[in-house]
């Protein structure tokens, strides 16, 4: 995400009124609720990411896992003619991540998917080279160059 505006015209929210800091607020407290810690908003590159921890317990172990996840770019359609262009709307953005994240909490509350399952893909993960990404990045670039799924090297 982040390498271009999305056009938000038609999707859902395009016209909300709801404030980025009413959104932000609604998910904190929605994190929260599920037992997340250490919320972070945090600004990189020009787009905003969400990041939490979570702990995890394996065999009788807790684990902090790191999530983040990255506001998407919407854009509503204005103007008219050759003024006609994408413009930035982010109330729409945070109120899209807060509906979203309330319906993977659902899976959750359902028992379809544990906490860790849903978010998966949003785990972050530091390489052995020091750089931090996403495990669905991990494992979409090594599906990619269609390389054995490896997490942890040896």
């Amino acid at each position: 995400m982040g390498e271009k505006m999305i056009d938000g015209t038609n999707l859902p929210y395009a016209d909300t009124e709801v404030s980025i800091d009413k959104s932000r607020h609604e998910i904190n407290e929605l994190l929260k609720k599920y037992g997340v810690e250490g919320i972070q908003w945090t600004w990189v590159n020009n787009h905003e990411n969400l990041r939490f921890i979570h702990q995890y317990e394996f065999e009788g172990v807790k684990h902090g896992v790191a999530y983040e996840i990255q506001i998407p770019e919407i854009g509503h359609l204005r103007g008219l003619g050759r003024e006609r262009k994408l413009v930035r709307n982010d109330n729409q953005a945070y109120r899209v991540v807060a509906h979203v994240l309330k319906a993977r909490f659902v899976s959750v509350e359902c028992g379809l998917k544990t906490f860790e399952n849903e978010f998966l893909s949003d785990i972050i993960y530091k390489l052995p080279n020091g750089n931090v990404k996403s495990v669905g990045d991990i494992i979409l670039n090594q599906i990619r160059k269609t390389q054995e799924i490896k997490l942890l090297e040896e």
